[in-house]
């Protein structure tokens, strides 16, 4: 049973890391990355349903890992995991395009071979008493997006009209 827990949601898929898994099998796949590459090819693999059948793979699960721990860990919210916290929500979701700047776009994305760039951001934090608990889990997610909520309505404009960040902000669950 993992201690501590990043659940990433992408476009299309969702997967659960341990943050304390080996991350060595991982670092062939993301060998010569810069740190907005690795974003961009994590944001791909969760697109287009290829993030669990990645996943299912050590290579992949292991890269995930790597670059999901790298994100938190190197974000503000790591503080609330020495508070106590042990599963994060953490969303990477296609990028807006700007009219005028698709070459430049199309440049980064071609890097790693995706289709769009990807905007990661993490949601928040929790204390899960039983991280095997789905029902816990899934309520967890559901308050961390929430509390998300106003960052996505606030940087709308950053995300593809495809994402599915458009469709949280209209739901509105949180006001």
């Amino acid at each position: 049973m993992p201690t501590r827990l990043i659940r990433i949601m992408g476009e299309s898929d969702i997967v659960d890391i341990d943050m304390d898994a080996s991350t060595d099998a991982g670092l062939p796949l993301l060998m010569g990355l810069a740190a907005e590459d690795r974003i961009n090819i994590l944001g791909h693999w969760m697109d287009q349903d290829r993030g669990e059948k990645l996943a299912a793979d050590p290579a992949h699960l292991a890269a995930m890992t790597l670059i999901a721990k790298d994100h938190v860990e190197n974000h503000a919210i790591a503080k609330q995991f020495d508070a106590g916290a042990n599963f994060i929500v953490v969303t990477v979701l296609r990028e807006k395009w700007p009219v005028g700047s698709k070459a430049k776009f199309q440049t980064i994305a071609n890097r790693v071979s995706a289709e769009h760039t990807y905007v990661i951001h993490p949601c928040g934090a929790a204390k899960i008493e039983n991280l095997d608990d789905d029902d816990l889990l899934k309520q967890s997610e559901t308050n961390q997006l929430a509390f998300a909520l106003p960052f996505f309505k606030k940087n709308r404009r950053r995300f593809a009209n495809s994402s599915a960040v458009q469709g949280l902000i209209k739901q509105g669950f949180a006001n």
